[in-house]
Order: C-alpha cells, then structure tokens, then sequence
C-alpha cells in the first residue's frame, strides 16, 4: 500500500499530465525536507521547467528558476548602474504582482542580477487539482513575464528576431 504522501505525488502527477504538462519522478537527491519529487515541463518547442516538491507533514511547493541568458546579462551590464537596478526591480515588481503569494529570491544582485526563482507554497488540504494546475500555469506565466520584460528592453534579442535558441528555465 501507498504511503499518503506517494498517493499525494501521483494525484499531483496525474492531474499535471492531464492538463498536458510533461511530468516525470525527480531522480536526484531531494533536499532534506522533501519526500518526493517532480520534474514538470511544458510541450516544446519552449519546453519550461517546473519542479514540485511533497515536503514533510504533507504540504507541497512547485517552482521555477528563470535563467537570464548570458547574452542579457551582458545587454544588462551595458546600462548604468540605476537603468540596471531599476529594469530588476521592474521584474521583480511585475512577477510579484503576477504570483503575490510567491517566494521570490534574486540571484546574483539587483545591478548584475543572473537568474530568478519563484516558489509557491500549498498547505496538504489545499492541494487540489485545480490550485495545483493554475499554479503550475503561474509559473509558466512568470517564465514568460521575465523573457518579455528582456524582449521589450532589448528587442534585437527575441527569438524571433535574434535566431537564437528559446530561453531557458531551470530546476
């Protein structure tokens, strides 16, 4: 017989699949406070990489890191010091007003900031089908609220308009 948090991962997994997303067992070690894991993914072509983690006592969270490409941080690290803090602070404000509930952090630094993290949080009895699949769409929604804030910036450097490959999303 299933263990209550095994059953919690593959209700999660289930209703991620059925609402398209690509889902498949974490494999790698979990942190210390995790007893399962998932790695989740858009279809390509853009394919954005979820994760979603059963923690101990029930509750689960789901998260994405957004990478800047080497080639926006370079873009970035052209502008002064104050258009650069203010283009983080413009994502950082936007991805808030996004995902108010999320847990945001920065890496790198408000001037040569290299990529971005956003977590959310769902108590057990919370965990329903429909807050799992809107939230995991929220992430994919910050995954694209930050490439379009770089886009609109730096317009040379949408995929469209560079050839360059699609960003990237990690976790």
């Amino acid at each position: 017989m299933q263990s209550t948090g095994e059953q919690l991962k593959d209700r999660i997994a289930g209703w991620l699949a059925g609402a398209g997303f690509i889902v498949v067992s974490f494999q790698g070690p979990l942190p210390s406070n995790a007893e399962w894991g998932l790695l989740v993914s858009t279809p390509p072509p853009l394919q954005v990489k979820l994760r979603v983690m059963g923690l101990r006592g029930g509750a689960v969270t789901l998260g994405i890191g957004v990478n800047i490409s080497e080639h926006h941080r370079k873009l970035i690290e052209g502008l002064s010091i104050e258009e650069r803090v203010r283009l983080t602070a413009s994502m950082l404000e936007k991805l808030l007003m996004l995902c108010p509930y999320c847990r945001v952090a920065l890496q790198g630094s408000l001037g040569s900031p290299v990529g971005i993290i956003a977590e959310i949080y769902i108590d057990g009895a919370e965990a329903t089908k429909q807050r799992i699949v809107d939230d995991a769409a929220r992430l994919v929604n910050i995954f694209l609220l930050i490439n379009s804030i770089l886009w609109k910036r730096f317009p040379a450097t949408s995929p469209e308009r560079s050839g360059t490959a699609t960003p990237s999303s990690f976790m």
